[in-house]
C-alpha cells in the first residue's frame, strides 16, 4: 500500500534488525509499498487476522453517488474500493483478492463494488481515473472489462505504458467507443477531476492514506491483502444482513 507519510521510529541497532526482517518478510507477501507502515485490518469490532481500531468507518456512510460499480445494484454488501490504476499493490490485490470476490461474490450477486479513486502516483494516474469516468459514461456493460484490462497492462509506475494515447488505444481494442471516450475526458475534465479529488478526500477522512484500501461493513482493508481476509469480512457482513 502506498503511504504519503513516513514515520520514524528511535530504536536499538539488534531491534531493529529484527524489526527490518519482519517488514520485509511482511512486505513481501501483504503487497506493502516502500514507504508503507505494516498494512492491517482495522475495524471496529473484531479483526479477522491483523487489526488496530483506529478511525470508525462504516459503509453506510461512503459517498457511492457518480462512482462506477459492478455487481447487483441492490446487494446485501458493498464494498468501496479506492485504487490507483498506476499502483502495483492494487494490481497484486486486483489479481488475488478482487478476482476472488467478483467470481465467488459479485457475479453470484451477493456483492456490489464500487470504485473510488485515490489517484496519487502522478500524471499517468489523473489520466487514467478521467478514464475511468469517461468509460463509465459511456460503455458501463464493459467497465469492468475495461477496467481489469488496465490492471493487466500495468508495468512500471509513471513509466512506459499507461499515457493517454495507451489508454485511448486500449479503450478501443474492447469496443468501447474510444473517440466519445476522449471526448468526455476533454470536455468533462473538470467534474471527473471534482469526483475524483472529492474520493480521495473522503477516503482520507476514514484514515485511508494509501492504495489500495477497502471498505467492507465497519472494517478498513489496507494494502493488497489476502483473499482469506476479504472472504472472511464479506461473509460476516452477510450473515448480519
Amino acid at each position: 500500500m502506498e503511504k504519503e507519510q513516513k514515520k520514524e521510529n528511535k530504536i536499538s541497532a539488534p531491534t531493529a534488525i529484527i524489526v527490518a526482517g519482519i517488514i520485509i518478510a511482511g512486505g513481501l507477501y501483504l503487497g506493502l509499498s516502500k514507504n508503507s507502515t505494516n498494512p492491517k485490518v482495522e475495524v471496529n469490532n473484531q479483526a479477522p487476522d491483523i487489526a488496530t481500531q483506529q478511525k470508525t468507518v462504516d459503509i453506510t456512510k461512503v459517498n457511492i453517488k457518480d462512482n462506477p460499480f459492478i455487481g447487483n445494484p441492490n446487494a446485501k454488501v458493498t464494498i468501496a474500493y479506492w485504487s490507483d490504476y498506476q499502483c502495483p499493490f492494487c494490481k497484486r490485490f486486483e489479481e488475488d483478492a478482487m478476482a476472488q470476490v467478483v467470481k465467488d461474490y459479485v457475479e453470484t450477486g451477493k456483492v456490489k463494488v464500487v470504485f473510488k479513486d485515490f489517484s496519487f502516483l502522478g500524471p499517468d494516474s489523473q489520466t487514467a481515473g478521467l478514464a475511468e469516468h469517461a468509460v463509465w459514461e459511456v460503455a458501463p456493460d464493459k467497465f469492468y472489462l475495461w477496467h481489469k484490462a488496465m490492471y493487466d497492462k500495468q508495468d512500471r509506475e509513471n513509466a512506459d505504458w499507461g499515457n493517454k494515447a495507451d489508454i485511448i488505444t486500449l479503450t478501443k481494442s474492447l469496443g468501447i467507443d474510444s473517440v466519445k471516450v476522449e471526448q468526455l475526458m476533454n470536455s468533462k475534465s473538470d467534474i471527473y477531476q471534482k469526483i475524483m479529488d472529492s474520493d480521495r478526500e473522503e477516503g482520507s477522512s476514514f484514515g485511508i492514506n494509501g492504495t489500495p484500501g477497502t471498505i467492507i461493513g465497519k472494517n478498513i482493508v489496507s494494502g493488497a491483502q489476502p483473499y482469506s481476509v476479504v472472504k472472511q469480512l464479506i461473509d460476516s457482513e452477510l450473515q448480519i444482513k
